[in-house]
């Protein structure tokens, strides 16, 4: 299976939400769409359009912002799943009906506000990896490489009744130039 890359008929929020840098990339070309009220609806190409750009330089542009991610700092392709979230993971899909199943699973979703969320599917998506914890091997969590760009490495675990992601102690899901986890000195 193929990785899924951004292309053109993406979202801006959405490619600014799994690459991060893409933001800077497009203001290096002159266009400011990860900020503008649009970039919500519009798509890379359909901003792109409106600002005079043609197809070619829409490829290029893509083409830097791939670059860009490729350049960003390598995260580990996987998840890990603890115990106690395999257990609530087959819990909560008992209930819903989605598990027991051969292939259905729980996706780790980047959303369009740069924070993360878990869904039931029915089956991995073309190019996710599947994540399992040896407690429950029949549970199983799916992420997109893009996601992984962002979280790898990470933990999911349940505590206090919520899902945690705990992303690795030296390491944040958010852009090296906009990273607003950093501890803020009073």
């Amino acid at each position: 299976m193929a990785a899924r890359s951004i292309n053109k008929d993406m979202r801006v929020i959405d490619i600014v939400t799994l690459v991060p840098q893409a933001a800077d990339v497009m203001a290096i070309w002159g266009l400011h769409c990860s900020g503008c009220s649009v970039g919500g609806v519009e798509s890379l190409e359909e901003g792109c359009k409106a600002h005079g750009y043609g197809d070619e330089e829409i490829t290029l542009l893509l083409e830097d912002i791939e670059e860009a991610r490729h350049t960003a700092p390598a995260r580990p392709a996987n998840i890990i799943i603890s115990a106690d979230a395999a257990h609530a993971i087959k819990e909560i899909g008992t209930q819903e009906g989605k598990l027991p199943s051969d292939s259905a699973g729980l996706a780790v979703i980047v959303d369009g506000e740069g924070g993360f969320c878990m869904e039931f599917r029915d089956q991995p998506e073309e190019g996710d990896k599947i994540f399992i914890n040896a407690a429950e091997p029949e549970v199983r969590a799916f992420a997109s490489i893009l996601t992984l760009g962002r979280i790898g490495g990470a933990t999911i675990d349940f505590r206090e009744g919520r899902f945690k992601l705990d992303l690795p102690e030296d390491s944040c899901a958010c852009s090296p130039h906009n990273c607003s986890c950093k501890e803020i000195d009073n």
